[in-house]
């Protein structure tokens, strides 16, 4: 593995959140999609999944070249953010596991949208007071 930050989520942590994982199970194109769109535009403000990612996916898909776009997209994902990894081990892990792939990527760049936006995760509120 290359040098770098390590990713947000790892690789086999893809059974959460339970949306993701039913979309990149069965809809493995859209998912696709909408981590291009993210990729792009990481607050989603013109979000559509069903884009060229999407197409390209399905296409490439339909032929048994899936690998091609997930292994293309996780290295742009590797680079733009400075994460751990190599093209040698991008193709390995979009052949073995594309699902756990394509989840990895859309949490990574889910994380990283809610880091940019200040969404740090969950913040206790503050105590209440009662006006006089």
């Amino acid at each position: 593995m290359g040098s770098g930050q390590a990713w947000s989520s790892g690789f086999w942590d893809c059974c959460s959140p339970c949306g993701t994982c039913f979309l990149g199970c069965c809809c493995p194109c859209c998912l696709h999609g909408r981590t291009s769109s993210r990729l792009k535009d990481p607050s989603l403000k013109d979000d559509s999944m069903m884009n060229g990612g999407c197409c390209l996916y399905f296409l490439l898909g339909y032929c048994g070249l899936h690998f091609i776009p997930l292994m293309n997209k996780r290295g742009q994902i590797r680079e733009k953010y400075g994460l751990e990894g190599s093209g040698c081990g991008d193709c390995m892990r979009a052949c073995c596991c594309p699902c756990c792939t394509l989840m990895q990527h859309e949490k990574e760049l889910e994380s990283r949208a809610g880091f940019l936006a200040g969404n740090e995760g969950y913040k206790a509120p503050g105590g209440m007071e009662y006006g006089r």
